[in-house]
């Protein structure tokens, strides 16, 4: 250890003649906020022949001097930088202080065979599963690869993106770590070069996210490392441990994903339960029943449409900004999702039931959020034109039906899916249906299937048989907190349950409804 250098553990603010010897484990651009195609500054890891890391940026106004100096791989002498405390979330160091370049700061390459090269600094992914908050720091774990999903492809900001996900497993636990963008074809061309078996796979730097109590990893863009098979001790002892003793190191990966949905005559014929909507009505029995019925009306004066956080979970307009309950935090962006309640009959009598947002998109091909633009944002009391023309639409409604006394579906019908195909509703059984459209009248229900009153305070959350993906889709893009971030971006307020068109004309709103497609060969 040469003495004139100080070490990285060492840094304090208050002085500025910090002398160090480092290696750039790890180096990447920010782009402006406002202009991708522009860079807001050059961030950087660097770590010493002792393990000690730390962050350290170059500002726009500085790229010109040292864009060009700094190499990824490399290792330097560095002098003259400016220390300041380290803050935000998903910080790539422990350390409490980051270095920023100066005018004055002094860069000179030089050997250095007695540093790290990866810097690596593995957590157990039972350490990592323990997390029940947010956690500020980005962490690299090691496992063997035990399963993969197909790629996928999801919508975000009107650009189709790609999205895999893997399934590390170390000696105390498994969890899944989803990629997205070029990291796709990045593990998918390291894949290539790696013999058969279960690869081992390092991630650098992985952001940990919680959704829906369950914790995993996804790469945060142009930070993240991926390593197959690395030549370091750890990777070996993992491959020879025991956790490979039960493995089948001679196969390929195994594929991960969600069981595939059900085929329609699967779902409503063979699946579950026939009913009509007088047995429904009148069982004390809860369960999922596939019922034949027409749609006859929609419910006057109810909201068709919600405004919805990421989760799914409906927010509240509060302090400029809207309040999700669900993840209880604030957030500035909100998604209209459907909500819309149909009188629906069949020879035997009438009920409401409840269609939220796939099911209605399945039904007219528009997304929530086009209709609500067209229609200013109004809510109760107006329905779109496209709504109004499903009245008369014979379908099978595969419905729960539960006791409980929540709010929300109090005397009406949760859709879970919908069927509007001709074949599979005539193999049902056509004499359970009685009633012509021209028959139907628009007659309330005479029992159950109430109107339900719903507080502007419940937390509503549609309920969706997808994996993580809605939680891992999003803060994709990490810039760490500095003095020179953009400001935050604060919409003003104003909004009331039955009028939402200046809180929702001021928002930013995403696209309601994530579109997974699975690719043949698996590359986009």
């Amino acid at each position: 250890m040469d003495p004139s250098f100080d070490m990285l553990c060492d840094v304090v603010p208050g002085r500025e003649s910090w002398r160090v010897k480092v290696r750039v484990i790890r180096v990447w651009e920010v782009p402006n906020f406002l202009n991708h195609d522009q860079t807001n500054s050059i961030e950087m890891v660097l770590i010493d022949e002792k393990g000690g890391k730390i962050h350290a940026t170059i500002r726009k106004q500085l790229l010109y001097l040292f864009k060009l100096k700094i190499m990824e791989g490399q290792t330097y002498k560095l002098s003259y930088l400016a220390v300041a405390p380290s803050s935000g979330s998903y910080r790539t160091t422990l350390h409490p202080y980051k270095f920023f370049f100066q005018m004055k700061t002094k860069v000179q390459i030089c050997e250095g065979d007695s540093i790290p090269k990866f810097g690596l600094s593995f957590s157990n992914i039972s350490d990592v599963l323990s997390h029940t908050v947010d956690y500020d720091y980005l962490v690299d774990v090691l496992g063997i690869m035990t399963g993969i999903s197909v790629e996928r492809e999801y919508i975000k900001d009107g650009r189709v993106t790609k999205m895999i996900v893997m399934e590390l497993t170390d000696k105390s636990g498994k969890c899944e770590v989803a990629l997205f963008g070029d990291y796709v074809d990045i593990l998918q061309k390291k894949m290539e070069n790696t013999s058969e078996g279960l690869p081992v796979v390092a991630v650098q730097f992985a952001k940990l996210k919680i959704f829906r109590d369950k914790v995993s990893l996804q790469n945060v863009m142009n930070t993240t490392q991926i390593f197959i098979n690395p030549d370091i001790p750890e990777a070996v002892e993992l491959k020879i441990g025991d956790i490979s003793s039960g493995l089948d190191q001679t196969g390929v990966v195994p594929v991960l994903g969600p069981r595939a949905k059900p085929t329609f005559e699967e779902d409503f014929i063979r699946d579950n339960p026939k009913s009509t909507i007088s047995s429904l009505l009148g069982s004390s029995e809860d369960g999922i029943y596939v019922v034949l019925g027409i749609i006859s009306d929609l419910v006057e004066g109810q909201d068709w449409w919600y405004p919805a956080c990421r989760c799914h979970r409906i927010v509240s307009a509060d302090s400029g900004a809207y309040y999700c309950k669900g993840c209880v935090k604030h957030v500035f962006h909100m998604v209209p999702r459907f909500k819309v309640k149909f009188r629906v009959r069949d020879a035997t009598g009438d009920a409401i039931f409840v269609v939220f947002d796939s099911d209605m998109f399945n039904l007219i091909g528009k997304q929530c959020s086009d209709l609500v633009s067209a229609g200013k944002a109004e809510n109760a009391g107006f329905y779109p034109s496209e709504l109004k023309d499903l009245v008369g639409t014979k379908l099978l409604f595969k419905v729960e039906k539960s006791s409980s006394t929540h709010v929300l579906f109090d005397g009406s019908f949760r859709v879970k899916r919908i069927c509007n195909d001709a074949s599979v509703m005539q193999i049902f059984n056509p004499s359970l249906l009685q009633v012509s459209t021209k028959e139907i009248d628009n007659k309330s229900p005479e029992s159950g299937g109430l109107v339900d009153d719903v507080d502007d305070e419940v937390v509503e959350e549609e309920i969706v048989e997808e994996t993580q993906l809605d939680g891992f889709v999003s803060d994709l893009l990490v810039t760490p907190e500095t003095a020179l971030a953009p400001p935050t971006k604060v919409f003003a307020g104003g909004s009331s349950k039955r009028n939402l068109s200046k809180a929702f004309e001021e928002s930013d709103v995403l696209y309601p409804k994530v579109t997974l497609k699975s690719v043949k060969i698996e590359k986009e």
